[in-house]
């Protein structure tokens, strides 16, 4: 099995049935897989997601984390590679899947993102944060020092996740705290513009501030350790200069 696709998934019925028919239109990848972790859905996304060829597991609610249901799919998975799907989040073509793991030709490579469009639904309080971010760029990029990553729309070397599973403690920003992780043992990061996914979620200012609360204390973490870091480094470099004279 080349890929496992992994969608997590609660009450995303008006969504799911047009991703998944998206999904498996998937042209140009031999062999895939698609595996839905449902975290207690009381609409019909379970009955949806049953009309097409997918694996459902599902988790009690209250178990329920970014990163452990993620974890779940990965560890339930098959292929070489693992993607990242919102339920919510649809391919934008039928290249999207294949162009997602085109950058893994380079063994370098642990871990690869897509670009992501508003829906007609998006506010633009979303619209500033996903440019900020950089999910809307049309350029691709090599980051080895930066920890932008995304599980809505993202794709990753099984393996690594087996070997250094998502966190599932923290509340958000999972993606992030992985992508940190692998940088800093020597694997990079590649952001493939050509993957696109629409996505967004139409919210107000106070729900989209809520779902950034939840991802700050991590994004904060990050940064203060990356920082620490490359102090530490610094003085290092510092202290070997001042020997050698």
């Amino acid at each position: 099995m080349i890929a496992s696709i992994v969608i997590r998934a609660k009450n995303e019925a008006r969504d799911i049935g047009t991703s998944l028919t998206q999904v498996f239109a998937q042209q140009g990848v031999p062999s895939f897989e698609v595996i839905v972790v449902d975290s207690g859905s009381t609409d019909a996304t379970l009955d949806i997601a049953r009309q097409f060829p997918t694996r459902i597991i599902q988790i009690p609610p209250e178990t329920f984390t970014y990163g452990r249901a993620l974890n779940i799919g990965v560890q339930a998975a098959t292929g070489d590679f693992a993607v990242s799907l919102a339920a919510h989040a649809l391919p934008s073509h039928h290249r999207w899947l294949a162009n997602l793991l085109a950058p893994f030709a380079d063994p370098t490579i642990g871990g690869v993102y897509g670009r992501e469009l508003p829906r007609a639904n998006v506010t633009l309080f979303e619209l500033f944060g996903m440019w900020l971010s950089g999910v809307t760029s049309t350029r691709p990029r090599r980051q080895e020092r930066d920890m932008m990553f995304s599980n809505r729309n993202g794709a990753f070397r099984r393996g690594l996740v087996l070997e250094h599973p998502f966190d599932e403690q923290i509340p958000g920003a999972e993606d992030l705290a992985w992508a940190d992780w692998i940088q800093r043992h020597g694997w990079a990061v590649y952001y493939e513009p050509t993957a696109p996914v629409y996505h967004s979620h139409g919210e107000s200012l106070p729900r989209l501030l809520r779902r950034m609360a939840n991802d700050q204390p991590t994004i904060i973490g990050l940064k203060l350790g990356i920082l620490a870091r490359r102090r530490a480094a610094a003085a290092g470099l510092s202290a070997k200069l001042s020997v050698k004279h």
